[in-house]
Parts: C-alpha cells; sequence; structure tokens
C-alpha cells in the first residue's frame, strides 16, 4: 500500500496566447506506508525511541497527456488568423494513438468520413511507393536520379517519367489500385501531370468527396485526406522500422524494409524549411512532402504537407491539409503549420522534473 501526493501533469499554455507549449507540471511524492508501519510499531514499543522519521521518495512530474495535446492543437487553429478549411491527422509512432479533427471557419467538423482535399504534390509519395512496389527497389543511377527530382524537388516532369515507368498508359491507375490494396479508398491520381492531360477515367467517387455537408474543391485528378496520407506513411515507418503495417501485409514479395526505408531517405531530401520543417529545431530529420498549387486563375487555394518527424522524445506521422475557397495566404498558413508541429514536437519532447 503507498500513500502518494500525484503528481500534476503539465497544461497547455493559454489559448489567447495562441502559445505552442505546455505549462509544466508538478511533481509529486510517495509514502512507502508497509515501511512506515514498521516504524511506528517500533516506536510504540519503545521505551525511549517515540518518534518516527518517514522517506518520501519524489516522482518526476508526468508528461502530458495526448487528451491535452489535441485540446492545445485546436486551440492554436482557432486563434490563428486562417478562417478556411484544415483537416489534421497525427499518429504517435511508439503507441499508435492518433489525433484527428478538422476546422472549418474556427469550428470543428465531423472527419466520418474523412474530408477529401486536393492532393496537390504529396500525391508524389504513393507514385513512387508504387514504383517501388511494381518495378523493385534496385535503382540504377538514372532512376534514382529521376526520383531524387519528384521528391526532393518536386518535379513534374519527373514525376511523369516514374508514372510512365509503372506502366505508359495506365500508370495512375495502377498508383490508385496499389492505394486501394492497403484500404486508402479515397486517395487517387487519375491521369498524367503534363499540361492538358487527359483524365483516364470518369471522376472517381470516395468516401471523402461525397460528403455534402462540406468541400474543398478537390482536384478531379488528384485527391486524398489527411488520415489516409498519415497512415501510408505511418505504414512506411512500421514497414521500415519492425516489417510492420499494411503495406508489407499487402505486399509481402515486393516490399521489405530496405524498401520502405529507401522511400523514407528520397522523402528526407525536400528540404523546404517552412510548413512543417519550420516548426522544429535546425538539423530534425523530417523526411516529408509538401503540396501547393495555384488554380486556373493563379491564386493557391491548396496547402498541404505529410511527413514523419524524428525526435528524441519520441517520433510521429504528421499529416496537414488546408483549403481556403478565396486565397490561401502564405503569410497565414505557413506559421500555421509550423506552430502546429512544434506543439507536437514540445509535447514529444517536455521538460519534466
Amino acid at each position: 500500500m503507498r500513500l502518494h501526493h500525484a503528481t500534476i501533469f503539465p497544461k497547455p499554455s493559454p489559448a489567447d496566447s495562441g502559445g505552442t507549449s505546455f505549462l509544466p507540471g508538478d511533481p509529486g511524492q510517495t509514502l512507502d506506508l508497509d515501511r512506515a508501519v514498521l516504524l511506528v510499531n517500533d516506536a510504540l514499543r519503545s521505551p525511549v525511541s517515540r518518534s518516527v522519521t518517514l522517506s518520501f521518495t519524489r516522482s518526476s512530474a508526468a508528461r502530458p497527456t495526448i487528451e491535452n495535446l489535441e485540446i492545445l492543437l485546436k486551440q492554436i487553429v482557432q486563434v490563428s488568423d486562417f478562417d478556411g478549411l484544415i483537416g489534421f491527422y497525427m499518429v504517435d509512432l511508439q503507441t499508435g494513438r492518433e489525433i484527428h479533427f478538422a476546422i472549418d471557419n474556427k469550428q470543428e467538423i465531423s472527419v466520418e468520413p474523412d474530408i477529401a482535399f486536393t492532393a496537390s504534390s504529396t500525391i508524389k509519395v504513393p507514385i513512387v511507393t508504387s514504383y517501388l512496389i511494381n518495378r523493385g527497389s534496385n535503382l540504377d543511377a538514372t532512376v534514382t536520379d529521376i526520383i531524387s527530382r519528384v521528391l526532393g524537388k518536386s518535379d513534374n516532369s519527373a514525376t511523369d517519367l516514374v508514372l510512365e515507368r509503372i506502366d505508359p498508359s495506365s500508370g495512375p491507375l495502377i498508383v490508385t489500385q496499389n492505394m486501394k490494396q492497403i484500404g486508402l479508398n479515397s486517395t487517387f491520381i487519375n491521369g498524367f501531370f503534363f499540361l492538358g492531360a487527359p483524365q483516364l477515367s470518369p471522376r472517381p467517387v470516395t468516401p471523402g468527396n461525397s460528403r455534402t455537408d462540406v468541400f474543398a474543391d478537390p482536384d478531379p485528378y488528384s485527391q486524398t485526406t489527411p488520415a489516409e496520407m498519415g497512415s501510408l506513411l505511418a505504414d512506411v515507418y512500421q514497414c521500415a522500422q519492425n516489417s510492420g503495417g499494411a503495406l508489407i501485409a499487402a505486399f509481402p514479395d515486393k516490399v521489405s524494409p530496405a524498401t520502405c526505408q529507401l522511400l523514407i531517405d528520397f522523402m528526407a531530401q525536400d528540404k523546404l524549411g517552412s510548413l512543417t520543417q519550420g516548426g522544429v529545431p535546425d538539423g530534425t530529420l523530417v523526411p516529408h512532402k509538401h503540396g501547393y498549387v495555384p488554380a486556373s486563375d493563379g491564386i493557391v487555394r491548396d496547402t498541404a504537407d505529410v511527413g514523419i518527424v524524428y525526435t528524441p522524445g519520441g517520433n510521429f506521422v504528421l499529416s496537414i491539409y488546408s483549403y481556403h475557397p478565396i486565397n490561401n495566404v502564405w503569410d497565414t498558413i505557413n506559421p500555421l503549420f509550423g506552430n502546429l508541429t512544434k506543439a507536437i514536437y514540445n509535447y514529444f519532447n517536455v521538460t519534466v522534473e
């Protein structure tokens, strides 16, 4: 039996400050009651030694809970200047626990089913994944250079070369089929990237784009959801770490941990330095793929970033998609992505006493 003064969890910083950190918790004290009873009994029996000194063990301040992290993340969105639609998905890669929410013009909305967004250049992660599934990971210098241009430089012409190497006419459809094989039913690419490329099939109807209560005007050529792209990256991570995840389960003869680590290494070549990467200390490993694309009128309405963040206190997948019907202003959305990432980094690396 133990008598104790419980530790106090760190709490999110006040919402009105837009903070990305946690107020420190308090350590606790624990008394070993069994030992205390023995000491007291001895004192009661002693004719001279009638006092007892009880010892307490100081316990460290508790880590913040994931529920408190979710509160903080929603606060960050709601006090920001962004008044569009944001879809957020994160998974703790140590425990598998997730945070998944969507906020539209400051109001939280359902993520069942998850919302379809324009995939923009984040679709290049499924494309390269599909290439490695279908053509293997024993790459020559030419293919290595092409994939480096796809994931490191977001080169659309290089992406078409990858799609053509999957299949000259139906590469995009094979990518879509591969994603369905691992349960990603709202993720697709429906054509090549070159200007004027035709759609290869009628616009796919998915759970994500069938919702009528929210609309992110997703591109008929290329769509995904925050949770699906985040799940893909979690599968890639688990595959690389311990041969786990749906990717290696679906393609056991085509995918290995080395395949998945190769994909992670290619993603690490994306050195944007903003969005998700802007929210972590210099030198933090963040294999990721960002995406933003101007509409036909030249205005950017969609901005996204998906990646794996490696930190001393724990690793996590982060998948954020945003849409603004008028203009997704960079000076508003970039710091928001950075602040969300910083809050999660601080959660995994909070200082406790």
